[in-house]
Formats: structure tokens, sequence, C-alpha cells
């Protein structure tokens, strides 16, 4: 876990999600003339597809909601994890009852300091293990480059000690975080020295690429860089995307794994079909006063995740943390073990849809409703919600039981309400209504799924204010105002505003052809409005920061008036893949800049 990506979380909370910690790209410095470009002022000192589907199911005839056609993959039913703050790995015993009473089977991280060796609670409990290699022999905690001999010693002496109790390793924590070269080319050594090392010792042994947050480019350029076939997992902590769920942004976590599947068929064609694994995501149960979601919110956040992290075909889920630690609410339980409604979600999703979970597709059964179809121990399970705001009755074939995840409660009925509070809904096998959701999720399967509409055919998408988004979607939108009978959002006061693109209008591979983005805005009458586009770009990271965050070549865009009228960029080289859930901000560096307003924004291709 990285306390910075800890402060961008608490960030959600705000007006404008992750701006404050916006990195950026040299390119802020540039300015042009002309087009309502002008001089910028001084800014902040910068730090350095449609998505593929799960394979449709071949079946013509109703599927036989019984038979287990969807297997998670790997040999062991570890799909539910738990990674605990280092903090916690000193003192497992203190923990681990209430995680193994939760479904928990795995463990991702462990104390192995020479005489306080924490490995051993934690397979005596009967959990699997996935160890992280990470070391360094100078002062400055980097990636070894500079010490290949060394790493190589150190991955080989670990792998040896643990033989037969670890067999998954995965190599350093959420880079390019934890090192002062944040470089993919050494990351790449390193990864290569640790494969090689670690099949020496161990061919059975499994290496894990790994990435802060959703950072595919990160691990596309440190696969071509050397670390092509020198993996047999990737490993992604995708807080950010998560923390968006309670705005409705499900479009974005689903597009992950198809984006990094996509990502991958493209740099290691041979490794397009490893396990994926989510070994760090969570949010926290402080009061969104402080930056989280509360207790409930805490658990319906987990609900989401690991329905859709299984839907994606995630094969491993971890939640941080166990229990709460070093100062965060982050955890399963409280501090002194009191389990939180996060807790009971978990169970009960354990219990409902399996130590493994056979995902069959999507459905929307109103219309509106999200529904994710599991074939599970005791029936087929629905795992359902609404978009924020919104409920629906559903009126069912037959009767079902339904699952309240905050406190593992059940009922039965045949006409559930549905709020974004998500409930699982569990109908015999055989029944009517099982019948009716294996048979509409299994069509869908292979099919985008649809975040507010299907673009993956559109040229244009558009966020106009006091409409709904049609495939353009804000973080946080400000309320709609009306000025001289027009709607408006109105960003005065902030730092800008964050935008996502529909995931299904790009494909990872679109950087080789140009976007346009167009904002019709005007400016308030005071202060100086104005702001940089910044995009996400498949240009090298070299060439952007360690985000890939880049602005516009044209820079600064001083606004002018307070007319509405439109402003045009053109963008070479997006790509757009969603590593903190958005894709391109209007960032105005200060409140005196952000005097202005938003009539419409589009996006074509």
């Amino acid at each position: 876990m990285h306390l910075a990506l800890l402060a961008r979380r608490r960030r959600l909370a705000g007006a404008v999600t992750l701006l404050l910690a916006l990195p950026l790209a040299g390119a802020l410095a540039n300015c042009g003339g002309g087009d309502g470009e002008a001089a910028s002022p001084n800014p902040p000192s910068v730090a350095s597809s449609a998505p593929a589907a799960p394979a449709a199911s071949t079946d013509t005839a109703a599927p036989d909601e019984s038979t287990d056609k969807s297997p998670m993959p790997g040999a062991r039913s570890d799909a539910w994890g738990a990674a605990p703050s280092s903090a916690l790995t000193r003192n497992p015993a203190a923990w681990l009852p209430a995680m193994a009473d939760a479904g928990i089977t795995s463990v991702r991280n462990f104390h192995s300091a020479p005489g306080d060796d924490q490995l051993t609670p934690i397979t005596a409990a009967g959990m699997s293990v996935v160890g992280i290699l990470q070391w360094n022999s100078g002062p400055v905690w980097t990636l070894p480059v500079n010490d290949l001999a060394g790493w190589r010693n150190y991955v080989t002496e670990q792998v040896r000690r643990y033989q037969g109790r670890v067999k998954h390793w995965e190599v350093w924590n959420e880079p390019p975080n934890f090192t002062a070269d944040q470089s993919p080319a050494s990351y790449a050594k390193v990864v290569a020295v640790a494969f090689e090392a670690a099949k020496a010792v161990d061919p059975d042994v499994q290496i894990g690429l790994s990435a802060k947050s959703n950072h595919l480019n990160f691990l596309a350029e440190a696969i071509a860089a050397g670390a092509a076939d020198r993996f047999d997992f990737v490993t992604l902590h995708p807080y950010e995307v998560a923390g968006l769920l309670p705005l409705g942004w499900e479009g974005q976590f689903m597009a992950i794994v198809p984006r990094l599947r996509a990502m991958l068929q493209v740099a290691n064609p041979a490794r397009a079909g490893v396990p994926v694994w989510f070994t760090e995501i969570g949010i926290s149960a402080a009061p969104p006063a402080a930056g989280g979601v509360g207790p409930l919110g805490q658990a319906d956040v987990l609900a989401k995740i690991y329905t859709m992290a299984f839907a994606q075909a995630v094969a491993r889920v971890y939640w941080f943390d166990p229990s709460d630690s070093e100062g965060l609410a982050m955890g399963l339980t409280t501090a002194d073990g009191a389990r939180r409604p996060a807790w009971y979600a978990l169970r009960s999703l354990n219990t409902q849809l399996g130590a493994r979970p056979r995902y069959v597709g999507w459905t929307q059964p109103d219309g509106a409703t999200y529904g994710f179809v599991f074939r599970g121990p005791q029936g087929v399970v629905l795992s359902a919600w609404s978009r924020p705001g919104q409920s629906a009755a559903l009126a069912l074939a037959s009767e079902v039981t339904l699952v309240d995840p905050r406190t593992g409660a059940s009922t039965t009925t045949r006409a559930p309400a549905i709020t974004e509070a998500p409930v699982l809904l569990v109908a015999p096998v055989g029944s009517p209504q099982a019948r009716q959701w294996t048979s509409a999720a299994a069509a869908n399967r292979g099919k985008p799924f649809p975040w507010n509409g299907d673009h993956s055919a559109a040229t244009l998408l558009r966020l106009t204010a006091g409409a709904a988004p049609d495939g353009i979607f804000m973080v946080n939108p400000p309320a709609t105002s009306v000025v001289n009978n027009l709607a408006e959002f109105n960003l005065q006061g902030g730092i800008g505003a964050c935008f996502a693109a529909d995931p299904t209008f790009l494909s990872y591979a679109y950087a080789t052809s140009p976007i346009r983005i167009s904002a019709t805005v005007r400016g308030h009458g005071s202060g100086e409005p104005g702001f940089y586009l910044v995009y996400e770009s498949g240009a090298p990271i070299a060439a952007t920061d360690t985000n890939n965050l880049k602005t516009s070549a044209s820079g600064w865009f001083r606004i002018r008036g307070t007319d509405f009228y439109e402003k045009h960029w053109r963008l070479p080289d997006a790509r757009f893949i969603g590593l903190y859930g958005y894709n391109f901000c209007f960032y105005a560096p200060g409140p005196d800049h952000a005097g202005f307003s938003l009539r419409q924004v589009t996006l074509s291709r």
C-alpha cells in the first residue's frame, strides 16, 4: 500500500478527484499563441477499445446452470485473499481467525526477518501465501540494477528458503512505487533476473509481473524492455478505479482486465492468457469527511469489487487490509477485532459464490439494474445493484433467497427491491428464475458491458450540462446551474474537472490514430480563467511522466469573455487506459483559474 495512493483516494470525496496531486508532464511549460492561447500562469512543480469481453459460451441451448463450465484458473481455490499491511504481518495470529471465518484462503505478504519468521502461522491455518521480492543493497531504496548479482543472490536465497511453502512471488510492490529509479527498463532487468534465478531453484515457482494501480503502459514498456516471457501472472492494485464505484463507474472497472489482455496481446502474445490478480484493493471505512465511504459504503464497494473482478476472470482478489492498522480504516475488522459490514459482505459472497466462483455472464433484469450471474454451491446467484440514486423492484418468475451482504441476513421473495447497495439473489437450480438468469447471462457474456449504453460503434461522445451523459462522464460533477436559459457546469472555486470515456469507445491500440476533444466554455468575468488539457498518452513514459499523463501541445488555454464558445484539441497519441479511472482532465492550477463554466464536452475519433 502506498500512502500517496491513499491520499489520492481520499480526495475522491472532493469536488474534483485526484487533481490535487495530479502529476503533469513537462509539456506544461509549453505555451502557444492564437486560438485562445496565451502565456501560461506559473504552474505548480511537475513530477517527473472496445475491450474484449470474456469468451461467449458455445452452447446454443439454454445453459445447464448446475454444470461448472467456467472454473477460475489456478490449482487451488485461492480466489479469496487478504493483503495485510507491513505492521500486521508481524502478528498474523491476531487477525487470521477472523479471516478464516470470512472464507479467506490466501494471504499476500508475510514477515520474514531472521529470527522472526511469521510464515508458519499462515500456512498452519491452511492458507497459501504470496511473497514479494523486494531488495536493495544501497542506502536509497531503488530497483537494484546496479547490483544485479546481489539481487540474483537475494532471489535465490528467498525462493530456496521458502521452497515448498511459497509458490508465488511478485517482483516488487506496485512499481514504479517504492523506488527512486522508476524506469520500466530498469524494472525489466530486475524481473528477468528474478525469473531466471527463481526458476533455477524451483522450475514450478511462479513469478508475477507487477504494477501500481492499473498502469498498463508501465507494464507494456517493461515487457518491451526485456520482461517478455519472464512472468507467469500479472498483478494490479486498482484502488483508484474502485474508489469511483460509488459514483457509478462500473464500466471503467469492468474494462481493467480486457484492456490488460489487449495490451498483452500486442506486447507479449505468448503471455496474453496468464492469470491476473488484484493483490491489493480496498476502500476506507472512515466517514466521508475523513476521506472514506463509511462502514456500509465499504461493504457495498467490496461486494462490487469481488463481483466484477470475478466477472472479468480475475483469478485472485486480495483485500487490503484484514484489520485496521497504520492509522488507516481499511480493515475488514477494526483494530480491536470488531467485524465490520465489509467482513460480512466478504463472507456472504464467499458462501454464495463458492470457493471458486463460476461466472456465467451479465444481465440487466429491468433494463437498468447491474446484474452478474454465477453458479454457486446453493443455486444460481445474481449479484445486483442499481445506479447511484436509483432503485427498482423486480418481478421474478419464481421465489429466490435474498442475501444482504452487509449483514448476511436472508429472506425469501419474488419481488426484491434493488438499490445501489448490492444484494445477492439465489435461485434454486432448475427453477424458472435460475433458467432465465443463466440463459440471459450466457447470451450477454461475449458482449461489451453496457455502462450507460454501448458506444463501441459511435464516432462521437458528448457530455452536456442538463442532459444524460452520452459516453463521457465527469468525476464528481458539480450541480447543474442555469444561466441565461442555458444549463452549465460551474467549476468556480475548484481546480478543474476530470473525465472518462466509455471504455468501449477506444481500443488499446487506438493510439495509432488521433482523437479530437472539444469544450464549450465561458469565463465568469474575474480572475484569469483557463486550464491545461491533460490526457492519458500512448507516448513513452520518459516523454510524459510516470503515469503517462501528458499535456496537450498547445499548452495553456486562456478563456476569454463571458459568452460560451468552443475550443478544440487534436491529440495524436491518446491511449485511454483509465490508470486512475479518468482519461483526461481540464486542469486549472488554482481557484483564480477556475472561474469558468462548461456547457459541453465532446470526444470524436
